[in-house]
C-alpha cells in the first residue's frame, strides 16, 4: 500500500505540548480506510476522516469519568471531553484505547479491562470530521487513584449520567456535539444503569 503525505504543517511549542503531531490514518466518507496517511495537523485544517476512539470510566456509583481540557488545547481549551485520542498509523481500536487511557489517565489497564460501548460512528464537528469508538472501563477507584496527564488535561471529575446527558444536549463548556455517536453512548450507558 502506497503512503501519500500532505505537507506538515509547523506547530507553535504550546501547540506541540498538547497537539501532539501524529501519523493517521485517512478515512473515506464512509469510514473505510484508504491508502494515504497524513499528519494529524493536516487532517484537521483539511477535515480529512480518520478514526477516534473514547474511554469511559464508569465507577460502582454509575457516575462517569470526564476530563477538562487543558488550557494549551488548540481546540476546546478548558472544555469537559472523554478520555480520547486518534488512532495512530497501524493501530487498533484497542491498541489505541489502553494506549489513551494509560497516558491521559495514568492506569494501567489492558485490552480485556475493556467493554466496546459504541462501535465506529460517524462524529463530525465544524473541526473535527472521525468516525469514533467508545469503549467502556468499569473501575472501583476514586478520582485520586488517577493520574491525569497534565499537558493535556487541567481536571478529573465525576458525572451521574443525567449530568453528562445535559451536556450534550447543550453543547456548552464541552467538545460534546448533540450527534449520533454521543446519543449512542447516552442510550448504551443508561443501559447499564
Amino acid at each position: 500500500m502506497e503512503e501519500i503525505y500532505l505537507n506538515k504543517i509547523e506547530l507553535t511549542d504550546k501547540e506541540k505540548v498538547a497537539d501532539k503531531e501524529e501519523l493517521l490514518v485517512v478515512l473515506d466518507a464512509d469510514g473505510k480506510k484508504t491508502s494515504f496517511k497524513e499528519y494529524r495537523s493536516v487532517v484537521h485544517k483539511n477535515n480529512l476522516y480518520h478514526q477516534e476512539i473514547g474511554v469511559i470510566p464508569m465507577n460502582d456509583k454509575k457516575q462517569v469519568l470526564l476530563q477538562r481540557r487543558s488550557k494549551n488545547k488548540k481546540s476546546y481549551p478548558n472544555c469537559w471531553a472523554l478520555c480520547a485520542g486518534h488512532v495512530v498509523n497501524d493501530q487498533t481500536l484497542i491498541e489505541a484505547a489502553v494506549m489513551e487511557a494509560n497516558e491521559e489517565l495514568g492506569v494501567n489497564i489492558s485490552k480485556s479491562d475493556l467493554k466496546l460501548l459504541v462501535s465506529q460512528t460517524k462524529n463530525d464537528r465544524e473541526d473535527n470530521k472521525c468516525y469514533a469508538t467508545c469503549f467502556l472501563y468499569e473501575t472501583k477507584f476514586n478520582i485520586d487513584q488517577f493520574k491525569k496527564q497534565n499537558e493535556e488535561v487541567e481536571e478529573l471529575k465525576w458525572f451521574n449520567i443525567d449530568e453528562f446527558e445535559k451536556m450534550i444536549e447543550e453543547e456548552k463548556n464541552c467538545i460534546f456535539k448533540n450527534n449520533d455517536y454521543y446519543k449512542t453512548i447516552i442510550y448504551n450507558l443508561k443501559k447499564l444503569i
